[in-house]
């Protein structure tokens, strides 16, 4: 039985956590606010959260709720997400003779917790130990993922796919890839998409999907990174981009790999694939109705610096922010950064001018 006292989460140690895992069977909010903002706290991971994510594990398929049983696969697969940087941060290791257990033990012995994040090789070591505990826990998640794909409801089974993806070696994507497959073509739209953006993450190419009659499955299929290269996928998602607003109404249930508005994953997806400012404009065009000051990083502002090696292009670009007035705040510093990285000032007269001119 696991000793939650003597693990730590975000807010300190573990101590209410077995009651909050004993009260997730009821689906208690304050249960699943505690997975996603104590054990798992903005995708940072603590010593609790890779005993925590097994016990969640070892509930899920008994529970009544599709909904809950969905969700809780979504906090699996954060969890492993959290483990996938374990091989590659060697460099956090403490040197030798350091004795974490030993420090973790006494700090939690005096009530002093809190001083082991005043320690750089002691902070170092938590968060290590951390990230390796969800690392090593992946296989066990993984078999939770394949179950849950023979599950009843689409949702849950999508969520499986996303577990799956996240947890999966090179070596089983290809088994994966038949399972993944032979659901889609039984699937509706939602988790159909699901689906293919999971073969993509597994590294897999869901190019026969780019003809998919629904528009947001031809979309996650151009997503693939395995397509990254592949120009009828950069034009199914620049075709996307040209009516911004459809795209967030493609799902009635969004894949759970999606997080915010899916344009901005579009969006990211084509600038992150070199596209042209000159191919890359009148998708920028179509956004500007959508643009809001809070989305300056996520959508119209990327755009902006994207489209600066072509300044005739930003300039027809940087017109049609002009003409919204609302997007144009002195006070508001991450827009003016944007702005300074697109070379440009952030001063709506100043930009007048200058596409005037």
């Amino acid at each position: 039985m696991t000793e939650f006292a003597t693990l730590l989460h975000a807010y300190g140690r573990a101590t209410d956590t077995p009651g909050h895992l004993a009260a997730l069977a009821s689906g208690s909010p304050a249960a699943l606010g505690h997975l996603w903002g104590a054990i798992i706290h903005q995708g940072t991971p603590w010593t609790a959260t890779a005993p925590a994510a097994l016990a969640v594990a070892e509930m899920v398929g008994g529970l009544e709720s599709p909904d809950l049983r969905a969700g809780l696969l979504e906090f699996l697969a954060a969890v492993a997400e959290a483990g996938r940087p374990y091989p590659r941060l060697t460099d956090l290791a403490p040197p030798p003779g350091f004795d974490f257990d030993a420090v973790l033990a006494a700090a939690l012995e005096a009530g002093e917790e809190d001083d082991l994040y005043g320690d750089e090789t002691t902070a170092n070591a938590l968060y290590l130990t951390a990230v390796q505990g969800c690392y090593e826990i992946t296989p066990t998640l993984l078999t939770t993922a394949v179950e849950s794909l023979a599950d009843p409801a689409p949702s849950v089974r999508s969520a499986a796919a996303h577990l799956a993806a996240a947890c999966a070696s090179p070596s089983a994507a290809s088994a994966l890839a038949v399972s993944l497959d032979a659901l889609a073509a039984q699937a509706g739209p939602d988790e159909r998409a699901a689906l293919v953006l999971a073969m993509g993450e597994l590294g897999l190419s869901p190019a026969g999907y780019l003809g998919d009659a629904h528009p947001g499955v031809r979309a996650c299929a151009a997503l693939a990174p395995a397509l990254a290269a592949d120009a009828r996928a950069t034009a199914e998602l620049l075709a996307a981009l040209g009516d911004p607003a459809a795209i967030e109404f493609w799902f009635e249930r969004r894949p759970p790999q999606f997080h915010g508005h899916l344009r901005f994953t579009l969006i990211g997806a084509v600038i992150e694939r070199g596209v042209t400012p000159a191919d890359l404009l009148p998708a920028a065009l179509a956004v500007v109705p959508l643009a809001h000051v809070f989305t300056v990083r996520s959508d119209w502002g990327r755009l902006l610096v994207a489209l600066r090696p072509d300044p005739a292009a930003q300039h027809r670009y940087l017109a049609a922010l002009v003409d919204r007035p609302d997007l144009w705040d002195p006070r508001n510093g991450t827009v003016r950064l944007v702005f300074r990285d697109a070379g440009l000032p952030y001063d709506r007269e100043a930009c007048r001018a200058l596409i005037t001119n």
